[in-house]
């Protein structure tokens, strides 16, 4: 069951005006068709891999993959699935809202620039980019940006690969990205800046077993070494 929360008017947040508060909404206490703030999360969310920021359900179907930063810190998550993927990162935002129009715009001239093939079109979450980029292995792949603004945060979710040109495909990409909650935080931050992600506490511990594997591997391999 879905708890009866007030819905995001992204069609106003769209023209930079933030949404108003519950009170002066009252009218319009239906359920939010999701991404969800934390404030409007559904009371009941099922099996989620909780990055902290980012919390997105949890789907077998789904490969997950994590983007890292050179110093070690979590700022995005990539799904895959067969060979398509969706890569996820959530940004601080200002708080009259209005990030991912400003950004669809800059994606555009950095198309142009680059000689790829971008338009816009509206989608299930509102106005999108769909077209064609560069491709990692050469030649040129489909691709679809998908935007949403929240209150001070901005998700964005790049999908990649034969199911951005295939509705039905997306399709699953896009219930997960519907289904992400967005935990912001209270701390400041500057406008666009990757809000920082925490690793699932199951994740964490493969991670810290797998680096005290190594670390015992490396000592054994230095006393064999010593002992010669």
């Amino acid at each position: 069951m879905f708890g009866r929360k007030r819905k995001f008017d992204r069609t106003i947040r769209e023209r930079g005006v933030p949404p108003e508060h519950e009170s002066e909404r009252a009218a319009a206490d239906i359920s939010t068709s999701g991404p969800f703030d934390v404030s409007d999360a559904p009371e009941e969310e099922g099996d989620v891999l909780d990055f902290g920021a980012m919390r997105i359900p949890a789907n077998p179907g789904f490969e997950v993959r994590l983007e890292m930063t050179g110093q070690g810190v979590l700022q995005g998550v990539t799904l895959q699935r067969a060979d398509s993927v969706m890569q996820l990162g959530v940004f601080a935002a200002p708080r009259s809202g209005g990030a991912w129009e400003q950004i669809r715009e800059d994606i555009l001239g950095e198309a142009e620039k680059s000689g790829a093939k971008l338009t816009q079109q509206d989608g299930r979450f509102g106005p999108e980019l769909r077209g064609l980029l560069a491709a990692p292995g050469g030649g040129t792949q489909a691709a679809r940006f998908l935007g949403v603004d929240g209150p001070r945060w901005f998700l964005r979710g790049l999908i990649a690969g034969p199911a951005a040109a295939d509705d039905d495909r997306s399709a699953e990409f896009e219930d997960v990205f519907a289904g992400i909650v967005v935990d912001r935080g209270s701390d400041p931050k500057p406008v666009r800046e990757p809000i920082t992600l925490r690793l699932p506490d199951a994740l964490q511990q493969q991670v810290d077993a797998a680096a005290a594997q190594a670390r015992e591997q490396a000592a054994r391999a230095a006393a064999g070494g010593n002992q010669q």
